[in-house]
């Protein structure tokens, strides 16, 4: 009888061992795949954003072409995945009253699935209007109101998907005309670059937007220790992995 529990501990404490070491080897192993994983460590988080834009679906086959959608999006996609509704509302709600109120000084905040700010669809506005190669897109300007009046409308705008959308294409097509030297050898190439310019401020010096691309400052969360990537490798990983379903 002793021998048998002596066998049978023996025999527990080898089949322990034996379990905890896969253990440790498959938590070593999963642990090295997430570090070489690359962009799909946020797969859950572009998954999700993915999601939202997936129910704008209608609005965006309104306002966006066939041809167009997927290239268009994917350069605001990764401001998708900072998105939320619930933090968006008592910003955009406390914000844009200073806004009105002050202007871009007072308060100039992110806003809406794209992230967009005040300031940005100002310069948008700005150079609409000081180009007239792009008067066609001079749609987008807010006529015949006064300064406060401007700014409310300007806002309103912001808190509406399909005014973003327009927003956004209208960048698109101002980053056409702006960086229409610069040789782009592939389609990534240009995303890549017009992503940075959208993040980065399309104001800024080419070399500095050509310089920014690839700086791994970027991550779905604000906390500063997670995994960075580029803004742009998020719009690239958008086309590869999401066009299917825009390309309808």
């Amino acid at each position: 009888m002793k021998k048998l529990i002596i066998i049978l501990f023996l025999f527990l404490t080898l089949v322990s061992f034996k379990s905890s070491d896969v253990k440790g080897t498959f938590k070593t192993k999963y642990t090295s795949n997430l570090q070489n994983e690359g962009i799909a460590y946020y797969r859950k988080e572009t998954n999700y954003a993915f999601s939202l834009l997936k129910k704008q679906k209608n609005k965006i086959d309104v306002e966006l072409s066939t041809n167009e959608k997927v290239l268009i999006l994917s350069i605001a996609f990764p401001e998708v995945l900072r998105y939320d509704s619930y933090s968006d509302y008592l910003e955009t709600s406390s914000n844009k009253i200073l806004y009105v109120k002050e202007g871009k000084k007072g308060s100039d905040f992110s806003t809406g699935y794209f992230q967009m700010k005040p300031s940005f669809i100002e310069d948008l506005e700005n150079y609409i209007a000081n180009n007239e190669n792009l008067k066609q897109y001079d749609w987008i300007l807010i006529q015949k109101k006064d300064e406060k009046e401007t700014r409310k409308e300007r806002i309103n705008r912001l808190g509406n998907f399909q005014w973003q959308l327009r927003y956004l294409k209208v960048f698109w097509h101002v980053a056409e005309y702006k960086y229409q030297n610069i040789d782009f050898k592939t389609t990534h190439e240009k995303i890549r670059f017009f992503a940075t310019a959208y993040n980065y401020g399309f104001t800024k010096p080419d070399k500095e937007i050509t310089k920014y691309q690839f700086v791994q400052k970027f991550s779905p969360g604000e906390m500063t220790d997670t995994k960075k990537f580029a803004f742009a490798d998020f719009s690239i990983d958008f086309i590869k992995t999401y066009s299917y379903f825009f390309n309808q």
